[in-house]
């Protein structure tokens, strides 16, 4: 059999590196289980498509995933891991292949291998179970190999009876026989499995190393259950926008514009231009100035745009785009879309951020973390930002340069060619020397004093090292900061998450803006929104993001100042850590991203001043009783109640729980308002459940009204003749514990008719809903409630009669009319 394998290093950093293993079967027969050997100086933290049997000393041994043990002739298979090594990546020596050296010609042997088999669990005892081991022909000599048992999902000792040995074929045999005991239960569980793994095979070739036994459950398992909680939310209110005038310039922890006012930047990265693309992504979908324009609708009003240094050689042709959808891009080169998009941003009122994502094209950040490598030298990287500088001098649509993305293997100090606080300074007085308008965007590092952070995150450097350029008020710093789902750091696992998260940024980065050293820009974060740790830490994000540094839940920003400034990582929805504000259609707006951004956003407007409606997201967490084997997914939809399209963004769609998932969020966008009414409800239903039983199919949202109003003259008819001769009854319709309905009767017991009646009430309980009349006022516990059009005017010894659902207990003495 013939058999190779290949070793490369996909990144490194200081302490360690990610490497990549193709296994390759260069055989005319598919390969069916793979069993990769090698020797390596370094520890394995973490694999993933494929799983370590062995490790001693220095050697391991890999075998393949449950869905890539098949390899096809001639085809390959690769399997990842994560090591931790001090010094530069060492390759791994001494690999073998299902027992092959690689490099050593293949001998003509039998090939021994080890069947997959079909195991019945029983209630109880242990029964013997046989795996077969076969020789593909027989031999003339002598065939043994060592076997041994390997746990998979199944525990040696309470499933299964580990077993090791040696089989040995007499000349003529082709097959053999291991038994194995396995325990039986009555438990309902999943199907379990471990391995009859072989090794050492004499006069023989290892084929299939690994038998799987699957140990199948024969005990009925109760499907999960799916149930949504009720919760509420603060309706929130209208948001005072204004500024963005001209370039801007710093002081003290603000972002000032060309007037001196404090703005915002809340914008989103739209990358494509640093990969091979060369242009931003989408426009094979969709035109760009269609995109620039939703982006605006949504409230954004910067774009960080990512490049590479390769964007401007000759030999880079954008691809990706419809020029049907996009004319005027026919025949343009990277760096005219370039001029393109910040032409359309200034006509729109979008500022642009240059952000140098890399050296070479190509995804995420710079493999060496540095920002040059060993095509574009640093000299290249200053003048390309020199060239971007000139040709936008004076356009104040380009606000500033990200001089570099994510510099993780640089320094923070301490001389020599990665030292990025050094060659911040010197790329940065380039810059301003070329065009002294811009703000110079400085990020963090991964490491500073053995404290280790989110590439690009770490500033803790700034307080002994900070940046000083030439002219003074343009150095931003930035910081990245992601969740649970992109990297389980260790923050996201200690007792006190997510509690501990304010601390966190204030030690990273938050610190230069409380002790007002200089703002700072929080040029990514992002998520999908699907873990419940993200949705934890967004949380903490914002708060701290809007100005609320201890955690209190009060803002500790000055009079006029604004929040931290940031941009959403990303626009597109090919990021395949965080998905976009996008879906994956290009076109359709993931709904619940942008209303948890929502107050977080800031307007430029010239005129100064504007008004626009406040949104805040009501967030139902789904939860299944247990994780499944099996994928289970729900449909979902929103139901008015009290509240209607006005107070909420009607949402549906379905959730999907991969195997071994447990909880999902539904985000629902909620629109605030300054009006004091009552409290309003609607509500989510699951349906058609795959996989699971529906335990508790709706929850209400109750969207909490957070606008007080005192009761005027006008509103207050306690005093007035009018309600002096008005008699309210009161009777209790349905009760169910935890709220009511209420019967009210309205009569005229006076002398004289009454028109546009207003009677006040004073409850402990909350009025959910109101019909045939109208709340004008609410304060406290006391209710101002006027007629509906329909029935305000009441002739003598006449009546009208309303309801209301109240929230809670209600009892005889719930009601108190105050007439």
């Amino acid at each position: 059999m013939a058999y190779g394998a290949d070793f490369s290093v996909a990144s490194s950093w200081d302490s360690g590196f990610i490497g990549t293993v193709v296994v390759h079967n260069a055989n005319t027969t598919s390969m069916d289980g793979w069993l990769v050997a090698f020797d390596a100086p370094f520890d394995i933290t973490n694999l993933w498509d494929g799983e370590i049997v062995s490790h001693v000393g220095d050697h391991y041994v890999v075998k393949n995933a449950v869905w890539n043990g098949s390899v096809p002739a001639s085809g390959s298979v690769s399997f990842g891991f994560q090591a931790g090594a001090a010094g530069p990546p060492t390759a791994p020596t001494g690999f073998s292949v299902n027992g092959q050296p690689i490099g050593t010609p293949p001998p003509d042997l039998p090939v021994i291998s080890a069947l997959d088999r079909l195991i019945t669990e029983t209630d109880s005892g242990a029964t013997q179970r046989a795996f077969k081991v076969t020789l593909s022909e027989a031999s003339s000599e002598t065939v043994s190999v060592d076997y041994k048992t390997t746990d998979g999902t199944a525990t040696a000792g309470s499933d299964y009876r580990a077993k090791s040995g040696t089989l040995t074929f007499a000349p003529g045999e082709t097959s053999k026989t291991v038994m194995v005991l396995v325990n039986g239960d009555t438990r309902a569980e999943a199907d379990e499995t471990f391995s009859l793994t072989l090794a050492n095979a004499a006069h023989a070739a290892i084929g299939k190393a690994s038998g799987v036994g699957t140990i199948v459950n024969d005990d009925a398992v109760p499907r999960p259950t799916l149930s949504v909680a009720d919760i509420s939310v603060a309706e929130g209110n209208p948001v005072t926008t204004g500024g963005g005038v001209g370039f801007f310039h710093t002081v003290g922890s603000q972002i000032v514009d060309e007037a001196g006012d404090p703005v915002k930047i809340a914008g989103v990265n739209w990358f494509g231009m640093e990969s091979n693309r060369f242009a931003p992504d989408g426009l094979h979908v969709r035109n760009y100035e269609d995109m620039m324009d939703q982006m605006v609708e949504l409230g954004f009003n910067t774009i960080r745009l990512p490049y590479s240094d390769q964007l401007f050689d000759a030999g880079s042709v954008p691809t990706g785009i419809d020029y049907h959808k996009n004319p005027d891009l026919v025949g343009l080169n990277g760096l005219q879309i370039m001029d393109k998009i910040v032409a359309y941003a200034g006509e729109i009122g979008l500022k642009i951020i240059l952000d140098h994502h890399r050296s070479s094209a190509g995804a995420s950040a710079s493999e060496n973390g540095l920002w040059y490598d060993e095509t574009y030298s640093e000299q290249t990287w200053i003048a390309n930002w020199t060239m971007l500088a000139e040709r936008y001098a004076g356009n104040s649509t380009v606000i500033g340069a990200d001089l570099h993305n994510e510099p993780h293997n640089g320094t923070w100090g301490g001389g020599g060619a990665t030292d990025w606080a050094a060659a911040a300074e010197r790329a940065g007085n380039a810059v301003l020397a070329a065009h002294p308008d811009w703000l110079i965007f400085v990020e963090g590092v991964a490491a500073y004093q053995d404290n280790y952070y989110w590439w690009g995150g770490n500033l803790m450097g700034v307080a002994d090292r900070p940046i000083e350029l030439d002219l003074p008020g343009r150095v931003v710093y930035s910081a990245h900061d992601y969740p649970n789902s992109v990297y389980g750091q260790p923050w996201f696992n200690d007792p006190n998450f997510p509690d501990n998260l304010t601390a966190k940024f204030d030690q990273m980065w938050g610190y230069i803006a409380r002790e007002n050293i200089a703002p700072v820009f929080i040029g990514e974060f992002g998520s999908k929104l699907t873990d419940p740790k993200d949705v934890a830490w967004l949380s903490k994000l914002q708060a701290y993001l809007a100005g609320d540094y201890d955690a209190n839940g009060t803002i500790d920003l000055a009079a006029g100042q604004q929040g931290f400034s940031w941009t959403w990582w990303s626009w597109n929805p090919n990021s395949g850590d965080t998905g976009g504000i996008l879906n994956d259609d290009w076109t359709t707006v993931q709904a619940g991203k942008v209303a948890s951004l929502e107050p977080l956003m800031f307007d430029f407007d010239a005129d100064g001043g504007t008004t626009v409606d406040g949104t805040t997201a009501a967030r139902f967490a789904v939860e299944l009783s247990a994780a499944s084997a099996s994928v289970v997914s729900v449909d979902y939809t929103t139901v008015a109640l009290t509240a209607d399209a006005t107070d909420f963004t009607p949402t549906s769609g379905t959730l999907t729980f991969a195997p071994g998932e447990t909880s999902k969020i539904v985000t629902v966008p909620v629109r605030g308002d300054a009006m004091a009414e009552a409290n309003e409800t609607f509500r989510l239903a699951l349906s058609a459940p795959r996989n699971a039983d529906l335990s508790k199919a709706a929850a209400t949202a109750t969207i909490v009204n957070d606008d007080a109003s005192a009761l005027t003259a006008s509103t207050s008819l306690a005093h007035t003749a009018a309600a002096a001769h008005l008699a309210v009854s009161t009777e209790i319709v349905d009760d169910w514990g935890t709220g009511a309905v209420a019967s009210l009767l309205v009569e005229n017991a006076g002398a004289t008719a009454v028109d546009d009646w207003t009677i006040e009430l004073q409850t402990p309980l909350d009025i959910a809903s109101i019909w045939n009349a109208q709340i004008v006022a609410h304060t406290d516990d006391v209710y101002a409630i006027r007629a509906a059009d329909g029935n305000h005017h009441l002739d003598v010894g006449k009546s009208v009669s309303f309801g209301f659902q109240v929230v809670g207990q209600a009892a005889p003495g719930s009601f108190e009319w105050l007439v």
